[in-house]
């Protein structure tokens, strides 16, 4: 059983492994000691050949020179990549903005409660006011944090908007006469 599985899967895994540039046959066949050979020529000796796989290069893969890849095509994808990673960038500022806020609204719950409890007297009033104002230093520290990533997230995106104008810029200018570099990525 396991030579006959091998005989059929074992010819299709080396074909999806030849090169897709190659075009040609795939000749399978077990000699006398029951090995089985994998090539692209027919064996020498009278073995009989087990199978013959034919293949060719796929028409969409041909090269050719008419399909290799234009300015324009590749500043085109440029931008593509661009606008999703600056959709990507938005969507983050947008959730720094409310995790902020959020954080904002408990630092201005947090400093209520310590106020409440500065005004108390005794050891349960001295321990919450402690608690209280740990969870102010963390969320104090956490709101700077929010506030860094969302400079960086905005010079990100700034900078990704002045990339694409340069490249919507060579795009409009036909035949290339922009005489600017290449976009950069």
């Amino acid at each position: 059983m396991k030579m006959v599985l091998a005989t059929i899967i074992v010819p299709w895994i080396v074909l999806a492994f030849v090169s897709p540039a190659a075009a040609g046959e795939v000749y399978t066949w077990t000699d006398a000691d029951g090995n089985i050979h994998i090539t692209d020529r027919p064996p020498e000796d009278s073995v009989q050949v087990d199978s013959v796989i034919r293949y060719s290069q796929p028409a969409e893969t041909a090269a050719s020179p008419d399909r290799a890849p234009q300015p324009d095509s590749l500043a085109m994808q440029a931008a593509d990549q661009l606008n999703k990673q600056l959709k990507r960038l938005r969507e983050r500022k947008t959730q720094l903005e409310k995790i902020i806020v959020e954080n904002q609204a408990s630092i201005a719950a947090a400093e209520k409660d310590a106020a409440y409890f500065r005004k108390r007297s005794g050891s349960y009033a001295r321990r919450n006011e402690t608690s209280v104002e740990r969870q102010l230093v963390v969320l104090n520290n956490n709101l700077t944090t929010y506030q860094s990533d969302l400079r960086y997230v905005e010079e990100d995106i700034a900078d990704i908007d002045k990339r694409l104008e340069t490249i919507e810029s060579q795009i409009r200018m036909p035949g290339g006469e922009s005489g600017a570099s290449a976009p950069y990525n």
